[in-house]
């Protein structure tokens, strides 16, 4: 599981969504990078309609630099900000977005021992 952001090839800074022209230097040449693994920073529950569980989203640091992403996780977190969350890309109505979820009991993150 991963999801893809965009990393400049001139200064190798990352960002999501893609920009035509990197934001720190301004070099028009990019290509994707697939990461795996992000840090939970902060989370809220958006409530839903009656009877419905509402959504969980997360600002969360894509690891092991960044970019800071805003995901969509499947259930609220069990443990609070510096949570591993395996990064994974979710297609919804054509459009390819972050997703984020905990891995499993006895499950490592990849990349962490």
């Amino acid at each position: 599981m991963s999801f893809n952001v965009m990393e400049c090839a001139q200064c190798g800074h990352r960002v999501y969504p893609a920009r035509l022209w990197c934001p720190a230097c301004g070099h028009d040449g990019a290509h994707a990078v697939a990461l795996e693994e992000a840090e939970l920073l902060a989370w809220t529950q958006v409530p839903g309609k009656a009877g419905e569980s509402g959504s969980v989203f997360a600002t969360v640091n894509a690891l092991p630099r960044g970019p800071l992403l805003v995901v969509r996780l499947p259930e609220a977190p069990r443990q609070g900000a510096g949570q591993r969350l395996r990064l994974l890309a979710h297609t919804w109505q054509g459009v390819t977005l972050p997703w984020a979820l905990a891995p499993s009991d006895g499950e490592g993150v990849p990349g962490k021992h």
